[in-house]
């Protein structure tokens, strides 16, 4: 049986992907969860907090998905793979994740706290998929791979916004072709034997630092 707080959080999330960060309210939120607004309160005192804690239902969510497709003797480019499709996030089960993330974004650029918040878990992002790109092709280095998979990153974003608000325009077909297109330039022909993997990004190091990969995400979209 999931917990009080539990319970809220979905109740938190449901309401900010139906109305927007100011349209949520304690009050909404308790009437929906079936609570008193004091034990809503106790929670998440704040809109922010509001935010926060669904952000983390979504990284969470993200991490299960990541952890069901890619398997244990998965190669680096496999999970890289698999990482940019899931931060793609074509799928109802991903629309929620994606609507909180622009409504982080958008928040980010008004509040500070939570613009410091964005870009620390965007940060951890982009690390996973630049120690993937390394561990794909390690002999380009880790120049090549912070400069890809910061290239990679923001085409995620962009994708991932443009199927969230002009599915018109940006049909997830689409937005597959462009993102293969660009994995197949960027990796160049597929290596198919084994290879690291998904931990052996996590330690992939240069001469002198470790790249600072997790891979447990948080990811906003953490889509």
């Amino acid at each position: 049986m999931s917990t009080p707080s539990d319970h809220l959080l979905e109740t938190v999330a449901e309401l900010l992907v139906e109305s927007g960060y100011e349209g949520v309210s304690v009050r909404k939120v308790a009437t929906r969860a079936g609570v008193s607004i004091g034990a809503v309160q106790h929670h998440f005192p704040s809109k922010d907090a509001m935010l926060t804690a669904a952000m983390e239902l979504m990284s969470r969510q993200f991490q299960a998905r990541l952890e069901a497709r890619v398997m244990p003797d998965a190669t680096a480019e496999e999970a890289l793979r698999t990482v940019a499709d899931e931060l793609l996030g074509i799928g109802p089960e991903r629309r929620a994740a994606d609507v909180l993330w622009t409504l982080q974004l958008a928040r980010a650029a008004v509040d500070a706290d939570t613009a410091a918040r964005h870009a620390r878990e965007w940060q951890q992002v982009e690390d996973l998929l630049t120690g993937l790109l390394w561990a794909a092709r390690p002999a380009r280095g880790q120049d090549w791979a912070r400069r890809e998979g910061g290239f990679l990153l923001a085409l995620l974003d962009g994708l991932a916004a443009a199927l969230l608000v002009e599915p018109g325009r940006m049909p997830a077909e689409r937005a597959q072709g462009m993102l293969e297109r660009h994995l197949e330039l960027v990796l160049g022909p597929s290596a198919n034997s084994a290879g690291p993997g998904m931990a052996e990004a996590a330690s992939a190091r240069s001469g002198r630092d470790q790249l600072p990969v997790d891979r447990k995400v948080s990811s906003d979209r953490q889509r």
